[in-house]
């Protein structure tokens, strides 16, 4: 019995490959996945919330007389100058994020 369901099986198997039925869904090539989208309603807010942090001041005492990093250390190693105000001087001005990303990114 076992032996005769196994010649209707592959007999039907055959028939339906040669008559092209079950081919298209063995052989069909899988889709890529397309690029993830957020939702409208997610592409508007994501950057209307994360505009304003990026615009606020990293020192909010720029510009007063009791700004912790205005103050700053130099000395001169041979002819080169070393002072601590390269590193500080930006966000002791009052700068943002946006602009000392700008200023890396180019």
């Amino acid at each position: 019995m076992a032996s005769a369901m196994r010649t209707v099986m592959a007999a039907s198997i055959g028939a339906a490959v040669a008559l092209g039925v079950a081919a298209p869904a063995a052989t069909a090539a899988p889709k890529a996945p397309g690029p993830t989208r957020l939702e409208p309603a997610l592409d508007a807010a994501v950057p209307a919330a994360v505009d304003p942090a990026a615009k606020v001041a990293l020192n909010p005492l720029a510009g007063t007389g009791v700004n912790p990093l205005d103050n700053s250390v130099g000395t001169t190693v041979g002819d080169l100058p070393l002072s601590s105000g390269m590193v500080t001087g930006q966000i002791a001005d009052g700068t943002n994020l946006e602009e000392i990303v700008r200023g890396i990114t180019g």
